[in-house]
């Protein structure tokens, strides 16, 4: 497999993980090393401390669909372009708009990076 398949792979599977809200699924994805930067949280590193912070996200947002309408390969790099809805805790409605940028590695993600539109929660938060 090449290192362009493996990349959409992972791309793809890390969506399907988060719309599943299924950590188990997204978890042989990340390198035990992998480092995730979002914002308003700074760089997160190490697979078990990504893990805690989507079980966190999850309660945060108990309604929370992506939609990747496009997903752009250039070797062991990923960029997905999403839209997502639902809505947080408190029941109020959420969209954004971004794109979350991949690095990987022996087919798990070594780095990820979330660019949204609206970063308004995060001064909430």
């Amino acid at each position: 497999m090449t290192d362009q398949s493996l990349a959409r792979i992972c791309a793809e599977k890390i969506f399907t993980a988060l719309n599943c809200r299924d950590l188990s699924a997204l978890a042989p994805f990340l390198a035990e090393d992998a480092v995730f930067d979002f914002p308003g949280a700074g760089c997160i590193s190490g697979k078990n401390r990504i893990l805690l912070f989507f079980k966190i996200l999850f309660r945060k947002y108990p309604r929370l669909t992506f939609s990747v309408t496009d997903i752009i390969i250039e070797g062991e790099r990923a960029c997905a372009v999403w839209t997502n809805e639902g809505e947080n805790a408190h029941g109020r409605a959420y969209r954004n708009r971004g794109i979350t940028f991949m690095r990987i590695a022996n087919g798990q993600i070594i780095f990820i990076s979330d660019y949204f539109k609206d970063t308004s929660f995060v001064a909430s938060a």
